[in-house]
């Protein structure tokens, strides 16, 4: 039998808790329960929202509302969303009654919606959840960094899933994030503090990419997350979630990059990405979408042309080793470089046709990042 609710509670917690869930609504499915948000009404707890794609889940924590009735609806969450955005006032009435026909109502605001039975929204077992191991924990927002730091080089190429994500690697009390896309790879890492086990997991970046919108911005916010055979899950004070995690062997990140180098620059980060911009500007215009770096003396001179025009730029920088020349997508310099803070970075070459690897100018940050990046082909 299906049991009614009726519950009340704030505009704005409501709105807030179907944003953090929406993030794991599916946008199409052949299930229309994929599509909904599933309310959970507890006397004496408080409202739940769920969201679940098949491969993202999300479950807020408790709302609190007065609960008349507690019982549990899945609604659609578009347009829930959009009616509860469009009330008046600031508490909302939600009533559901035996054939799940959902009222809204705002003041003298009335709008129903038709729902599904809760028993119809795939939940993620609970033994499932049971059986994550060790729990780290991290800085909310040192956490978002980090997936900002190194996600824009995650694949695009569905032939090679398991680097549609990232991979979180925890190696002798550091957490390691890697991502690859066959032209580079981006790495991150923190130390955690405290001796912790190691861990692995590959995450889509999807997945990734709604976790860092979610997270607020708070410095004392804390993410803490655990691996299960098949899921990790993330919890933080306002909401859970659970991912399935990719499968696949990733690729051996810690056998590629080394201290090697022909050449080694030292040079300004602000004033190197201004230059690959303005030279992006011109290498848009070509096929080839690429630019040029001559290495020699302290100088470092950036050149690209087109049809349509030509640039030219040289700065001053602190070199070691021999003179180069060498071509790049100025895209791959610039995701880099825009996500470093640093005042300066160090790039090491060895040939014209070898990957560059840009780190850290500090000895004591080394392994806090590194990106590699595969040069382009020289222009005939």
């Amino acid at each position: 039998m299906i049991k009614t609710m009726k519950i009340m509670c704030e505009k704005n917690h409501l709105q807030d808790a179907l944003g953090l869930a929406g993030r794991a609504v599916a946008s199409r499915s052949t299930m229309p329960v994929l599509e909904c948000v599933l309310l959970t009404a507890v006397e004496g707890v408080g409202l739940t929202i769920c969201a679940n794609d098949n491969e993202m889940f999300i479950s807020t924590a408790n709302i609190p509302a007065d609960i008349e009735e507690p019982g549990s609806v899945a609604l659609n969450a578009k347009l829930f969303t959009d009616i509860i955005r469009k009330m008046p006032g600031d508490y909302i009435e939600i009533e559901t009654d035996e054939k799940l026909i959902t009222l809204c109502k705002c003041g003298q605001a009335k709008l129903k919606i038709s729902g599904t039975p809760a028993e119809e929204f795939p939940m993620i077992p609970q033994e499932e959840l049971d059986n994550a191991n060790h729990w780290y924990m991290i800085s909310a927002n040192t956490l978002r960094d980090m997936i900002k730091q190194t996600i824009f080089s995650v694949s695009i190429d569905p032939s090679k899933a398991i680097l549609t994500g990232e991979l979180f690697d925890i190696v002798g009390n550091e957490l390691r994030v890697v991502s690859v896309d066959m032209f580079r790879i981006s790495y991150r890492a923190q130390v955690f503090e405290g001796d912790v086990p190691d861990g692995r997991g590959v995450i889509p970046a999807k997945a990734l990419a709604e976790l860092s919108r979610a997270v607020s911005g708070d410095e004392n916010d804390v993410i803490r997350f655990s691996f299960t055979d098949k899921r990790v899950i993330f919890e933080t004070e306002t909401f859970t979630m659970s991912v399935r995690l990719l499968v696949g062997d990733f690729m051996r990140y810690n056998q590629i990059f080394n201290n090697d180098f022909s050449t080694m620059v030292v040079i300004n980060r602000a004033r190197f990405l201004s230059s690959i911009e303005r030279a992006m500007l011109i290498a848009a215009e070509n096929r080839s979408l690429s630019v040029k770096l001559d290495l020699s003396d302290d100088n470092l001179i950036i050149t690209s042309q087109s049809e349509k025009g030509q640039t030219h730029d040289e700065i001053p920088c602190e070199t070691n080793g021999k003179d180069l020349t060498i071509h790049f997508n100025p895209r791959y310099l610039t995701e880099v470089l825009k996500v470093i803070d640093e005042e300066s970075v160090s790039v090491r070459f060895n040939t014209q046709r070898s990957p560059c690897t840009i780190e850290s100018v500090n000895e004591e940050n080394a392994t806090n990042y590194r990106y590699l990046i595969v040069p382009l082909r020289s222009p005939v």
